[in-house]
């Protein structure tokens, strides 16, 4: 419905004059406000830029407040991931354009609602326009936008236009109000040019809470500054309407209580906790600076893992039959991060109309684990998954084809784009997915990760996840592990690929772009030392004589017991196009455990072991493996009740909980290493 329509409507019941429906609408406001208080808040003029997760809600508290003349400004549209926090967020907006929503809204509880709309959001060009004649800013701005928000502030102050700021943080409302005769934005937060974005995110963020209320128990592994994420909730934002809204009105009729910068409040409602006081000197206060360096170390130093990283997003627009280099290096970007084993990234991509074709490079991997190629095959369909994940970055839907065989060039996949893609909800975790060695959480998985994880699995047809859990099963498949790893130690050719694909030093890492740097295993001091010492195959023989080799198991065998679950990946065959098919499925089921906040561990030597048993015989091992395996697959497969091993294909083995994020990572080649 438009504005006439509402309109329309109040002239049904006889009300064609805003006055007439001010005094009938607001008659509650009375009391509150006086007849000529009213009066002058339905004619002041408040502009709002933002109408994401606070600006939605400010507008509506400001409207039902009575005022009534606004400029707005946002170049968004609805999505689902603002639905947690968005007033106008819903599945029928989804798609919509903010402003429109909004606006529509706000007429709909008073038609005589006056908007200015600037649908190319705040901007440089039109901020003049935006301020021109405001009585009052109400900042809502996304978190992130510093610098547009730092002009707003100093163009502001410069028109003697106050500003109310009002930040959700955890469930609390932090507030602050900067007028012509205050601090200023600069002075306040101590920015100047040339600041690093991340330290301008962090003086915000520490400017708006002085006293951090919310930091005791908001995750701060959440808060991601570079990635400009980080969690926000609707009960915060209705605590920020509601004080943003008071000290609206506030200035508007000159009501005492004003407590400009540096004065600042913020309330807790998880906490019940209420802090206000004065921040003298802003960010430049000595405690204030020791607050500062804390966090900084916190949520700054930690938060940088080494290794490979996310590329900036080409700036489109791109289409199907269009994706120029730069698209092309992105999506070749995407699959590269893919996991592989030993990091020996096996895959090359051929752009091709429409499409991007991966092609396996066998020559990558030739190790006793990759047994027929599955582990190339497994890796290239993880890869050709995190392309289509990755598509609607471009503004692209992507559908992956798995090839019937592999061609002669070693194709196995066609990754089909399309116009009009919807981003994707796991598309972030294709840059932040990892292998995670450290110890875990035992906290059990609930049932509502379990059925996530099997959903992704089984979007892909035919694969399934088969969960163990529990302490005594645990144990069980853990000696099981145990066992099956002994062979990595002592299998020549297993033991020599291993330390090949190591990377013993940061400049050998870094050059390569290939294998595990050392610090990526976690092994520790000890570890380290062990892994640097017995790289020679004769040494690795002599260690295993004394029985040393079984320390590389008993390392395995840990990470099992400090585990959630574990799970079991199959695919619905035995045929390459299966294990390209699982490839996708694990990528997807590692995708949105990153996504849940969960960590993962490939247990690959198990299942390889097996696929080799099963695909070449016994005789593949030595007489002392031969006997070792043959007892334990009994024990294996009672694990696994469900699985069909002689029909089902053995994807991946993977332990999972909540863990410590990983600070070593591992690193990729450039993109172009892969195309062609």
């Amino acid at each position: 419905m438009t504005i006439h329509d509402y309109a329309k409507k109040l002239h049904e019941i006889g009300i064609d004059d805003p006055t007439r429906f001010q005094d009938e609408a607001f008659a509650r406001n009375l009391g509150l406000y006086s007849i000529e208080e009213q009066d002058r808040i339905s004619e002041a003029r408040v502009v709002i830029p933002g109408l994401g997760g606070v600006g939605g809600l400010h507008l509506i508290s400001l409207v039902r407040c009575g005022f009534r003349r606004f400029r707005l400004a946002d170049p968004d549209s609805f999505e689902l991931v603002n639905i947690n926090r968005q007033f106008g967020a819903s599945v029928a907006t989804r798609g919509r354009p903010k402003l429109e929503v909004m606006s529509e809204t706000a007429a709909s509880i008073n038609p005589f609602v006056e908007i200015e709309p600037f649908p190319e959001g705040v901007t440089e060009a039109n901020l003049d326009a935006f301020l021109a004649d405001a009585d009052v800013v109400v900042d809502s701005l996304d978190f992130f936008e510093f610098d547009i928000r730092r002009r707003l502030f100093m163009r502001a102050r410069e028109l003697g236009v106050p500003v109310i700021t009002a930040g959700p943080l955890g469930f609390s409302t932090a507030l602050l109000v900067f007028t012509p005769d205050s601090m200023s934005f600069d002075e306040y937060f101590d920015v100047q040019d040339g600041l690093p974005m991340e330290q301008c995110y962090l003086r915000f963020a520490m400017g708006l809470s002085p006293r951090g209320v919310h930091f005791r128990y908001v995750d701060s592994t959440k808060v991601d500054l570079k990635g400009r994420a980080g969690p926000s909730s609707y009960i915060a934002c209705q605590l920020c309407a509601a004080a943003a809204s008071m000290e609206a009105a506030r200035i508007v009729l000159g009501r005492p209580g004003l407590r400009p910068t540096p004065g600042y409040l913020q309330y807790d409602a998880y906490r019940g906790q209420l802090c206000k006081g004065r921040l003298r000197g802003g960010n430049r206060n000595p405690l204030q600076r020791l607050k500062l360096a804390l966090a900084g170390k916190l949520l700054l130093a930690r938060r940088k893992r080494i290794g490979h990283e996310a590329p900036d997003t080409p700036k489109g627009p791109f289409t199907a039959a269009d994706l120029s280099p730069a698209g092309v290096r992105y999506l070749a970007a995407a699959g590269a991060a893919a996991p592989s084993g030993d990091n020996v990234q096996p895959w090359r991509f051929t752009p091709v109309p429409g499409g991007m074709r991966v092609r396996m490079a066998a020559e990558a991997d030739t190790s006793f684990f990759n047994v027929r190629q599955i582990a190339t095959l497994i890796a290239c369909g993880a890869a050709a998954e995190n392309m289509a994940v990755a598509a609607p970055d471009l503004g692209l839907a992507a559908s992956v084809e798995v090839l019937p065989e592999p061609e002669a060039d070693g194709g196995v996949a066609v990754v089909r784009f399309s116009d009009g893609g919807r981003e994707d909800f796991l598309a972030p975790a294709v840059w932040s997915r990892c292998t995670n060695r450290m110890d875990f959480s035992a906290r059990p998985l609930s049932p509502g990760i379990r059925a996530r994880l099997a959903r992704e699995v089984e979007s892909v047809p035919g694969c399934r996840l088969h969960f163990v859990e529990g302490k005594d099963a645990l144990t069980r498949l853990a000696d099981v592990v145990f066992k099956a790893d002994r062979i990595r130690t002592e299998h020549r050719g297993l033991h020599e690929h291993f330390v090949k694909m190591v990377r013993f030093s940061r400049e050998e890492a870094e050059q390569t772009r290939d294998g595990l740097p050392l610090k990526n295993l976690y092994g520790g001091a000890a570890g380290e030392m062990f892994l640097r010492l017995t790289r020679p195959w004769p040494v690795m023989r002599a260690a295993n004589a004394l029985g040393m080799g079984k320390v590389v198991a008993a390392h395995a065998r840990k990470g099992i017991l400090h585990s959630g679950a574990c799970c079991l990946l199959t695919a619905p065959g035995l045929a390459a196009r299966d294990f390209a098919a699982g490839g996708r499925a694990l990528e997807r089921c590692w995708l949105r455990l990153t996504r849940v906040g969960l960590a993962m561990q490939p247990m690959t030597a198990v299942t390889l072991f097996r696929l080799r048993w099963d695909l070449e015989g016994p005789e593949a091992f030595s007489a002392p493996h031969q006997a070792l395996l043959s007892e334990l697959w009994s024990e294996y497969d009672a694990l696994f009740p469900a699985a069909d091993f002689g029909r089902e294909g053995q994807v991946m083995l993977f332990r999972v909980g909540y863990g410590k994020p990983v600070r070593f990572g591992t690193f990729r080649k450039d993109p172009d290493a892969f195309l062609g």
